[in-house]
């Protein structure tokens, strides 16, 4: 019996693991390919256009359920070797078509005129002026030598269409049945002006005992050690020990007694100087200035701490072996030892294993147990009865019985119990509840979220999986992260009316936000930042493992090639030159932190084989000039230098036709005189060294 529960749980790891991959290429099939050929028909002969358009008419609308049909088949792999191949060809189509709108703007700024009459801005407006002598115009269009490369590709994308309907014919599927792809993200959703009041179910006496320890009174033994005293919440992940410890940290006894309260996720690693950092922007609620030397950064801490009489510091999701370094963690918590009283720490771990240096005593270790099975229940009812009132009285009494069902097979996930019930809530029809009882062991929060997943907007989607990019613990603004999304042509362009697309992606970020795949967690002067549960970001990034890569182990020896974001998360990118200068299809690169060397030299490199950027986001480049070389990323469109000594900007910065948003620090006192030729420039700003990544 034993040995058949093996078998079987490893075959569902087995088919899990399949059906991810699947999910992290599924948008590559989806209506976001319209959008690109909306884009290139301007480019196109009306004869090309017409024929790609009757091929997404006819693939695309029943491609779901090829997906469906191939993940009961054996012809799997053969789904996603097409699904890998149709991406590729979307990235190269997109990347030449780049190319064509970067000479017409280039042609515009030296001429004031279009290359060819009607080629400007707008395609939908050339197409109306045209109309008359679109197919002849079409036939000389075809002759550009800029043009040729382009047809080429987007003849390669038709013949992989093509191909489609020949997999739907080996899956013996009948022709014109369709299922529809997900909605589009919501047009308006109110966005959250201030900290949630989100109700906690089922954790008041845990709460009550934490808040007792924490404020009770120093040992004599504690007192006379100069130690500080420890407690950690220890649980499976998902089941709400960060939202426990936020229960805690947030509450009004707690809020009274600490003069500082300080709140730093570990996640996976720690890194002495960088969490060390993050503790003093904690304390002092604001970034802390570039301090290369360790011993300055703790000292700075250690002088903040004794300005308090009491303080309270919460390590959220830490991962420790016993193969771990225990002197790492000695040396990253000796600035909190002193001879004040009133010192405490609240650790959250997935690991019943802790650090000798946290102090924790075994009795004061809480294990997480599972929720009432009533409160359960009322979580998952929370989310998935949330919004509009159902006046249907039997459809209210189908959908409670429906959910009671739901949320015993929910393994006591308070995670997937969220994330699950605020899908639901989205369509209060009682199918699709009955239909999340057909899904496999929601008792994994993997299996449930990724249901969730795919109820997503493709170019929501995208949006979500881009979020990997950045570290578990990080502080999303969602500004910035809208800012990136626009800059990437993540947000559809289509039907906006007058709408910008920076409100557009709000709306894409706020809908996440309301699908709990988000969580309010602070407000600093007018700006809200969110997180990312960490069984969240796992899932993200095992979905976006082929194209995006977080670069935060100087271990690294290799990066995937098909990689096209990467994100800098170490001291110093010397070491990994070479690998980062292999990636030739990037089109991101963001330093999340300081770099502690000057990577002027890299980023030349960068400049000759990283062509196709988009987003760069630079942190401390030592020069103080860009090189006029920076004029060769004809793609580009976010350039970030804020966190940079770059006080001089290369004329050749004037000739980033596609360039959307420019930030610059305050040492930059010149623009240069052609600033103006960047017609798609919508956002120029200058800040302070230490405002935004």
């Amino acid at each position: 019996m034993c040995l058949q529960r093996k078998k079987k749980k490893k075959s569902f790891l087995l088919n899990f693991m399949a059906d991810l991959a699947l999910a992290g290429l599924r948008w590559a099939a989806s209506p976001i390919v319209n959008e690109l050929l909306t884009k290139a028909s301007a480019y196109l002969s009306v004869d090309m256009v017409r024929e790609i358009q009757r091929l997404e008419a006819t693939v695309l609308p029943q491609f779901e359920l090829v997906i469906q049909a191939a993940q009961k088949s054996p012809h799997r792999g053969i789904l996603e070797a097409w699904l890998r191949r149709l991406k590729e060809a979307y990235y190269d189509a997109e990347d030449l078509l780049d190319e064509h709108e970067y000479n017409v703007l280039e042609g515009n700024a030296k001429s004031e005129k279009s290359l060819l009459l009607g080629e400007h801005g707008s395609s939908s407006t050339a197409t109306t002026v045209m109309k008359p002598f679109h197919a002849a115009m079409s036939r000389a269009r075809n002759l550009l030598p800029q043009n040729r490369r382009l047809i080429s590709k987007m003849d390669e994308l038709k013949a992989i269409l093509t191909e489609a309907q020949q997999l739907r014919d080996l899956l013996g599927l009948p022709h014109g049945n369709t299922v529809e792809w997900p909605a589009a993200a919501p047009t308006s959703v109110p966005t959250t002006t201030s900290l949630p009041t989100s109700k906690v179910f089922g954790r008041d006496r845990d709460r009550d005992r934490i808040v007792d320890f924490l404020l009770g009174k120093t040992t004599t033994a504690e007192a006379s050690s100069a130690k500080y005293s420890g407690l950690a919440i220890v649980g499976l992940g998902g089941m709400g020990k960060s939202t426990l410890a936020q229960y805690v940290y947030n509450d009004k006894r707690i809020e009274e007694c600490f003069d500082i309260r300080m709140w730093v996720c570990i996640s996976r690693k720690l890194d002495v100087h960088r969490h060390t950092r993050e503790i003093i922007e904690s304390a002092k609620k604001g970034e802390c200035p570039r301090v290369d030397n360790l011993d300055t950064l703790q000292c700075k801490l250690r002088d903040i701490l004794q300005e308090s009489q009491k303080f309270l510091l919460v390590l959220d999701d830490v991962w420790f072996e016993k193969s771990h370094n225990e002197t790492e963690w000695e040396l990253f918590l000796a600035p909190l030892v002193s001879k004040q009283s009133g010192r405490k720490v609240l650790v959250t771990s997935r690991s019943k294993t802790l650090p000798a240096a946290i102090c924790c005593e075994q009795e004061h270790v809480i294990h997480l147990k599972n929720m009432d099975d009533t409160e359960f229940l009322a979580l998952f009812k929370h989310h998935a009865f949330s919004g509009a009132e159902i006046k249907d009285q039997l459809l209210r009494t189908k959908l409670e019985d429906t959910a009671v069902e739901i949320a015993k097979r929910l393994g006591q996930c308070p995670l997937a119990a969220k994330v699950l019930g605020s899908r639901l809530c989205r369509k209060k029809d009682i199918a699709e509840w009955k239909a999340a009882l057909k899904i496999g062991d929601l008792s994994d929060p993997f299996t449930s979220l990724l249901w969730s997943y795919e109820k997503l907007d493709p170019r929501l989607q995208r949006c979500f999986l881009y979020c990997s990019l950045f570290p578990k613990g990080h502080r999303y603004d969602p500004n910035q992260l809208v800012h990136l999304w626009v800059a990437e042509g993540f947000v559809g362009s289509c039907n906006l009316s007058r709408r910008t697309l920076e409100e557009a992606g709000m709306d894409y970020f706020n809908d996440m936000v309301s699908g709990s795949f988000f969580q309010l967690v602070s407000q600093m002067y007018c700006d809200s930042y969110y997180v990312m549960h960490d069984i969240l970001h796992d899932f993200a990034e095992s979905l976006s493992r082929e194209d995006c890569f977080r670069l935060e182990d100087d271990n690294v020896t290799e990066i995937p090639c098909t990689v096209r974001h990467l994100s800098v998360h170490v001291q110093s990118m010397q070491k990994h030159k070479q690998i980062i200068c292999k990636l030739y299809h990037l089109r991101t690169i963001i330093c999340i932190d300081p770099l502690m060397d000057g990577p002027s030299d890299i980023f030349d490199g960068m400049l000759r084989n990283q062509r196709k950027l988009r987003v760069l986001s630079l942190s401390f480049y030592s020069s103080s000039k860009l090189p006029e070389s920076i004029g060769e990323l004809k793609h580009l469109r976010y350039l970030n230098l804020i966190r940079t000594l770059v006080s001089e900007l290369p004329t050749s910065l004037c000739t980033l036709y596609h360039l959307q948003l420019l930030w610059l620090n305050h040492m930059v006192e010149n623009l240069p005189d052609k600033l103006c030729n960047l017609r798609k420039l919508r956002h120029l700003g200058a800040y302070s060294l230490f405002a935004k990544f």
